[in-house]
């Protein structure tokens, strides 16, 4: 790769022999659009270090071991395809970090024991973690599911990890003297914000008793939103809610089925706003899938600590994909960005979804969306203008999830299991790449980058697990957005599977994609490629080896997996670029204490940018 003076933008030009879109330009939608108003109903901070006392806990009969819910429906969409998975060359793998250094992060021992006062022995055993990595001002920032930590960027720790349902001030996951379920969180995620110097935090909720099964008690949900009160996260943040249950109640407009869930909240920033994406399924026995809901805040009034502030929701469930099979647009990624504009915020997403939110088991569409008016966050009266443009791709996508194999080794849950009075005679397991949603996106000056994973095959051996990436162009207008692929390809390793990536990039464009690597040679190992010029340069880095294969309840029938022999893993990973470094956080299997119920683990790498 050759010499770059800093300071230098890259000029992307398109990628020989890419797939050219017909369609370049994606005139206004018109989503049903109200506002609202997230209420700030306190303020807290992370448990200190020196708090750090609550004993290890064995689990018990009382350990409910939690899979992390919501996975897709299991009833894959089934239109006609007449695509072909692709079948790329191999990157090599060498077996050393390259230029990275790292350190463990968070745990299933971490979160399981995390929780002081009431808090105590009330976290469940859950897999998988769901990496939503922050950094910035000399911190690094983990939130997983579910707890987060603050270290330096040296990788110490600064506080204690700290139980999300305390951080947020809700109920305890679970009181294990009544066996009684409190408030339900799930899908963390973070943002170092360079314009407020602010950490922003969000993640789902569902009020006690935290179910959410088409059953009653149909409870009320909210996505919560932290934000810290200083550049320093050790010390307080301000704690906001957006009621999301959708229902015609508390001022929320009335959708088919709800109380809903607001799966997955997904967030990016602008200058302007901080907008967060969810999506949203019906409180039934079918579940049945609403679409997207966007949701666009003021940033420098949630940042003030306001009382309250105002929102404008997008119901993306009313735009048409021209699909009749696929009738959703869901996972729909806002963008983040080491420089946010005003005005316009930029979102991608993968192809269309079906009653359920899965996608096509495989597709050649992506899509390149614009919020424009996004100054009006400033005021009382927010507006916003959605956009879409649907684009010719590589084809992408999972026919058949059958899990991406792991190298084989000991197993102590998997052998208690398989051995007298239980006798299960439990597979060894494979771990999950669910499915082929769009990962985090990138926005560098209009060039946004994102990846999604994918089956590769090849002439010998089996099917395995694989990452497409796209690097988009595009440009929001208050009349549409202009939008091309300039480039795309594939990342693949022979025999081996890589999977749940996300890119980071400078301000040069130059940076990495970050994934977890596992197969017959590998145990679950966090990984990087570099990335420069919108595609991968170079090998496959081996930042944080694993030691030990994923043996976590999961995978297993005796604990009723829903699929069993294949462990959960995942559904987003993280990367950043901050403090003049690519920041990246992956899952792993360490070497380090474990549970009884699971032993996964998180590594964060340091790659100088």
């Amino acid at each position: 790769m050759p010499a770059v003076c800093a300071g230098m933008v890259v000029a992307f030009g398109p990628t020989p022999g890419a797939s050219a879109t017909p369609k370049p330009f994606g005139g206004n939608d018109h989503p049903t659009q109200t506002t609202g108003t997230a209420v700030r109903y306190g303020t807290s901070a992370p448990v200190p270090r020196i708090a750090a006392a609550a004993p290890s806990h064995a689990a018990t009969a009382r350990d409910s071991g939690v899979a992390h819910q919501f996975s897709r429906d299991p009833r894959m969409n089934r239109a006609a395809q007449a695509l072909r998975p692709p079948s790329p060359p191999g990157t090599p793998v060498v077996r050393n970090p390259g230029a990275a250094t790292g350190f463990n992060g968070l745990s299933h021992l971490d979160q399981r024991n995390a929780g002081t006062g009431i808090y105590v022995n009330t976290q469940f055993s859950l897999e998988p973690p769901d990496q939503g990595l922050c950094v910035g001002n000399g911190f690094v920032v983990e939130p997983i599911n579910l707890a987060f930590a603050v270290y330096n960027e040296r990788g110490t720790q600064l506080t204690a990890p700290t139980a999300l349902n305390q951080f947020y001030k809700r109920s305890p996951a679970i009181d294990r003297t009544t066996n009684t379920p409190g408030d339900f969180l799930s899908d963390p995620k973070c943002y170092w914000d360079p314009v407020g110097h602010r950490f922003i935090q969000t993640i789902l909720e569902v009020d006690a008793p935290g179910n959410f099964n088409g059953a009653a008690p149909f409870n009320r949900t909210h996505v919560l939103i932290a934000v810290s009160r200083t550049s320093n996260p050790t010390g307080s943040w301000n704690l906001y809610s957006i009621d999301t249950s959708n229902d015609g109640l508390n001022g929320t407009p009335a959708h088919t089925g709800c109380p809903c869930l607001p799966d997955q909240p997904l967030l990016g920033a602008n200058r302007d706003g901080v907008f967060v994406n969810v999506n949203e399924f019906q409180d039934n026995p079918s579940f049945f899938f609403n679409g997207g809901q966007l949701y666009g805040l003021g940033r420098a009034a949630l940042e003030s600590g306001a009382s309250s502030v105002v929102f404008a929701h997008l119901d993306v469930g009313t735009v048409p994909t021209g699909d009749a099979n696929l009738p959703f647009w869901g996972s729909i990624q806002p963008s983040v960005s080491v420089n946010p504009p005003s005005g316009t915020e930029l979102l991608m997403t993968g192809g269309p979804e079906d009653d359920f939110q899965n996608n096509a088991p495989l597709d050649n569409r992506i899509a390149a969306w614009s919020l424009t008016g996004t100054q009006s966050l400033k005021g009382s009266h927010p507006r916003l203008q959605l956009s879409h443009v649907v684009l010719r791709s590589e084809t992408y996508g999972l026919p058949i999830n059958t899990g991406a194999t792991q190298k084989f080794g000991p197993t102590p849950l998997r052998d208690a299991l398989n051995s007298p009075p239980i006798n299960a005679n439990e597979a060894f397991e494979k771990i999950n790449a669910n499915d082929s949603r769009m990962n985090q996106v990138v926005n560098l000056n209009g060039v946004l980058f994102g990846g999604v994973n994918t089956t590769v095959v090849s002439r010998t051996g089996p099917a395995r697990v694989g990452i497409a990436f796209f690097t988009v162009g595009a440009v929001g207008t208050p009349a549409g957005i202009f939008a091309h692929i300039l480039h795309q390809g594939y990342v693949a390793v022979n025999g081996e599977n890589v999977l749940f990536p996300s890119i980071a990039v400078n301000r040069a464009g130059f940076g990495a994609m970050a994934f977890t690597l596992s197969g017959p040679q590998f145990f679950p190992s966090a990984a990087y490629v570099r990335f420069a010029f919108g595609r991968p340069v170079g090998p496959i880095h081996i930042s944080g080896p694993g030691v030990l294969p994923e043996d976590g309840f999961s995978g297993y029938k005796s604990f009723q997996s829903p699929t069993p022999g294949v462990a959960r893993w995942g559904d987003y990973s993280a990367a950043v670029f901050a403090d003049g470094a690519i920041w990246m956080g992956n899952e792993f299997i360490p070497n380090a204490p474990r549970t009884l119920l699971a032993n996964w683990g998180t590594f964060l790498s340091r790659l100088p940018a």
